[in-house]
């Protein structure tokens, strides 16, 4: 399968973000630490030869710039290549060739465990990647720089090479050539070990799970799926007409600042005054549950913005419909936004009870800070605590 963009010249020198995955079989590129202060992983052999090879490789291609912004995970890598504008230069998928068969040959070219009587595991270190401690990185004789045999398969020439394949032959590149893209993908890549590390480290927070029971429905879920027990939990559906500022907007955002960390907002999110809503709600310490157009398959995950609320608990994902092989298109999207925000009007309508009372959570209740209405009762420390009643708030 190719990941190409169709018709499009690949020696244009433009920034491109690389990412390659490693094969099934191969051991890890990395360990995700354990504690955040071991710098969110601990490399080994194959962190510190990829290391070398990464930032020497413009020595070699002078059609490329120096590599200075890549990520070494445990089972792929991701890179910033940047093409000079030359008129010798070489094609993004030929660099990427080079540079795997370099990284390929390096790595099964460092010195046997029989010359040290060491087992063939990589071994792990507490040491930086780019302090070798001494080590000869690129194929000396000094203990712990073995790397086993890749599994089976094509060399990375092709043919019956030193090296074997240590990574897939399908990989993945974006072109960089918006404004802000850059920066984007360069923080992308340098928090990519931490971001790793805050989902091992909070892994009941991002989990994903099928068959949950909300509003009637089955859905899949993705995230801390104690949010659907919260006593509060505030409906947010915004016309996208709605001026910013105006009063429509203004008191939605108000709605949305008062839902503190005992309650939690849901909707979409998607119009801009959704947006807003969101970002008050997350000041204000709420949860957010968003229902997703896409499902969640096994490599999704929440954007880089909101990976630290799930991390922290503060964010449940819903979908009702299952990952798909493509990307939907706009319209799917905006036809399934559009059925999960009815669903969502009609259960705004059901008796305000928390769903574990219920038991079937098929109801949504309001926030009881957002008004006085009849029927409400105080707790000892003042907070209006809704009791049960016909019918919910209106929903924006």
């Amino acid at each position: 399968m190719s990941f190409r963009l169709q018709g499009f010249d690949y020696t244009l020198p433009y920034f491109y973000m690389v990412t390659l995955r490693k094969c099934a079989g191969v051991p890890a590129f990395c360990e995700i630490a354990n504690r955040p202060e071991q710098h969110w992983t601990i490399p080994n052999d194959y962190t510190r030869i990829f290391t070398k090879e990464i930032l020497q490789f413009h020595e070699t291609w002078r059609c490329v710039e120096p590599i200075t912004c890549f990520a070494i995970m445990p089972d792929h890598l991701h890179l910033l290549l940047k093409i000079r504008d030359i008129p010798e230069r070489l094609s993004l998928p030929r660099l990427v060739w080079l540079l795997r068969r370099r990284l390929e040959t390096a790595a099964s070219t460092a010195s046997p465990p029989a010359e040290r009587g060491a087992s063939s595991t990589p071994t792990a270190s507490q040491d930086h990647p780019s302090n070798p401690a001494g080590r000869s990185v690129a194929g000396g004789r000094s203990a712990g720089q073995y790397l086993p045999p890749c599994p089976a398969g094509r060399s990375a020439a092709g043919g019956r090479s030193a090296g074997r394949h240590l990574f897939e032959d399908d990989w993945h590149d974006w072109i960089v050539k918006r404004d802000g893209q850059l920066e984007a993908f360069t923080h992308y890549i340098r928090e990519n070990a931490e971001r790793s590390w805050r989902r091992m480290a909070n892994r009941e927070n991002f989990r994903r799970v099928q068959g949950v029971r909300f509003l009637g429905r089955e859905w899949f879920g993705f995230g801390n799926l104690e949010l659907l027990k919260l006593p509060v939990i505030e409906p947010f559906r915004c016309s996208r007409s709605w001026a910013e500022n105006g009063p429509e907007w203004s008191g939605a955002v108000a709605r949305a600042s008062r839902i503190g960390p005992g309650g939690a907002g849901i909707g979409t999110f998607m119009s801009p005054c959704e947006k807003a809503c969101g970002r008050a709600i997350a000041k204000a310490g709420g949860r957010w549950i968003v229902l997703s157009p896409e499902g969640f398959g096994e490599r999704w995950h929440p954007s880089r913005k909101h990976e630290p609320f799930c991390a922290d608990g503060r964010m449940l994902y819903l979908s009702l419909y299952p990952a798909m092989a493509r990307e939907p298109t706009k319209s799917e999207l905006y036809r399934r936004c559009h059925e999960m925000g009815d669903l969502l009007l009609a259960g705004s309508k059901s008796p305000i009870i928390p769903p574990t009372e219920r038991g079937d959570g098929n109801t949504l209740i309001n926030n009881p800070n957002s008004r006085s209405p009849a029927g409400t009762t105080s707790s000892p420390a003042g907070r209006r605590i809704a009791a049960p009643r016909s019918a919910g708030l209106p929903l924006l």
